[in-house]
């Protein structure tokens, strides 16, 4: 059965591009257009359509008015949102998450041409098909290693770091878990959510405003503090390495231009894995891909403990799917189960 899409969007360039943009794709069908709210409302009632692929800026009814009545109409249709790259497009951005947007996907800046097109193209196929394909099949957990069949929850020691990668759903599954954390807590947090340069620190500031917590982006040479999150920034990667006497520093720096993820979990578990496995917790969460899988082994291997966002929770299951599905997870639980495990370990 294909992906029923609907596009609305007040550029004529972008309902053009998009449209022939997913015309060769076999398992998607454009099933209307529309260029504005106003207009999308009847076609979102009509069609019930997996997915809305909506622009921000439009006459009569723009994408953040329309997101609630999209979902009101049609509360299975997922939502995804065309962004641009500049700070107030990061401020609407989660806007439209917490509003209810499922996903977005930043505009190119300059014209739609050659490999700026190909590239948004892919992407918007990415994230299409990343709704469809990851949350139909239930995983079920391996058969737990030995090592993990002797660990008892009740004889956990209390955690120096908490590590959380986190993609697709991730700003509003943060905001959830982290109006949830106390600020007496003796650990620290730190944060790889997928984004672009100028988001991340516009989310370290939305979050900062709702939680007890001290919510900041992360820069080099930073120590991690208690009752502090650091949020890894767009564009770059966070790892954690060792000062002369063993505590943990954070480092910042450029990513190497073939890294998929900038920022990546699997860079930030694997620095931990290499020395503070033992003092840490790592939970993965929310998100397309499996960015984070093989961090997770290693910190597994090291002696960390490791948590997962449960399947019906999350807004796309990718990324928890296989540390579950290999057994290497300790805990699985919904935000507000996590944010409980989290106070517990970190106070």
């Amino acid at each position: 059965m294909k992906t029923q899409v609907l596009i609305v969007d007040d550029s004529e360039v972008y309902r053009l591009f998009l449209r022939n943009a997913l015309a060769g794709v076999t398992d998607v069908e454009v099933v209307s257009v529309a260029s504005n709210g106003r207009l999308a409302m009847p076609r979102v009632n009509h069609y019930k359509p997996d997915i809305v692929l909506l622009d921000y800026d439009m006459p009569e009814m723009d994408g953040l008015a329309a997101i609630p009545e999209i979902k009101r109409l049609s509360p299975k249709t997922r939502i995804i949102m065309f962004s641009t790259h500049t700070t107030q497009g990061a401020r609407l951005t989660l806007k439209a998450l917490e509003l209810g947007a499922d996903d977005f996907i930043a505009k190119p800046a300059g014209a739609l041409g050659g490999t700026v097109a190909d590239d948004l193209r892919a992407k918007l196929l990415e994230h299409i098909r990343g709704f469809v394909v990851t949350n139909t099949t239930r995983v079920a957990p391996a058969e737990p290693k030995p090592l993990l069949k002797a660990r008892d929850a009740r004889a956990v020691k209390k955690f120096r770091y908490c590590l959380i990668g986190i993609s697709t759903g991730g700003p509003p599954a943060l905001r959830r878990l982290f109006k949830l954390l106390p600020a007496d807590l003796k650990g620290s947090i730190l944060v790889v959510q997928h984004m672009p340069p100028l988001f991340t620190a516009q989310l370290a500031e939305s979050l900062n405003e709702e939680s007890a917590l001290t919510i900041v982006e992360a820069t080099t040479g930073v120590r991690p503090q208690p009752a502090t999150v650091y949020i890894a920034p767009g564009g770059k990667q966070m790892r954690l390495k060792p000062d002369a006497h063993g505590d943990a520093v954070i480092i910042v720096e450029e990513s190497d231009p073939k890294e998929l993820c900038k920022p990546s979990v699997n860079i930030l578990f694997n620095s931990a894995a290499e020395f503070c496995a033992p003092e840490t917790t790592a939970i993965i969460m929310t998100g397309m891909g499996e960015d984070g899988y093989m961090g997770m082994k290693a910190l597994s291997a090291g002696g960390a403990y490791l948590m997962a966002q449960q399947q019906e929770d999350c807004v796309i299951f990718g990324m928890p799917a296989k540390p579950i599905r290999d057994g290497i997870i300790d805990e699985e639980h919904d935000v507000e189960g996590l944010a409980k495990k989290i106070t517990e370990y970190l106070r």
